[in-house]
């Protein structure tokens, strides 16, 4: 009988073995399935990312072409006129205030001028001593006459 017990041993710890071995088979295969399913939703995500990133710099790209074309075009002899319009309205600010120099006494240093409001052809000119207005005068730029205004 001890034969048939050892022989009933032998073939328990075979079964076992082959269970243990079994289970040890399926634990792999199911890891390396997780794991697979695991980079997968890791490069669904890095794919999404990569999509959204795109979409946002086509919408940018967009909303830029869009901004430009809502932009006016200007040719060089518009480019031309706004220029010399800038350097007159410049050349007409420094005649009043020349004008007003001249009417008070270009020789005075204590004072400073300065143009305060523009209306239509009419500029009003304040003339300070130490940052107090003393006096103001009216120039009209289209017949470039000059009065005290009070």
């Amino acid at each position: 009988m001890s034969k048939n017990k050892s022989q009933k041993v032998l073939n328990i710890i075979i079964v076992l073995l082959v269970i243990a071995l079994i289970a040890m088979i399926g634990l792999v295969i199911y890891d390396s399935r997780n794991s697979n399913s695991e980079e997968n939703n890791v490069d669904i995500s890095k794919t999404e990312i990569n999509q959204n990133q795109n979409n946002q710099i086509i919408e940018e790209e967009i909303k830029e072409e869009e901004n430009n074309n809502n932009e006016e075009y200007v040719g060089e002899e518009e480019k031309e006129s706004q220029e010399e319009e800038a350097t007159t309205e410049l050349s007409n600010d420094e005649k009043a205030l020349q004008l007003v120099k001249k009417e008070w006494g270009e020789d005075d240093n204590t004072v400073t001028y300065s143009i305060e409001e523009k209306k239509d052809n009419i500029y009003y000119i304040a003339v300070k001593s130490n940052a107090t207005t003393i006096s103001w005068y009216q120039v009209n730029i289209e017949t470039w006459e000059i009065s005290e205004f009070y």
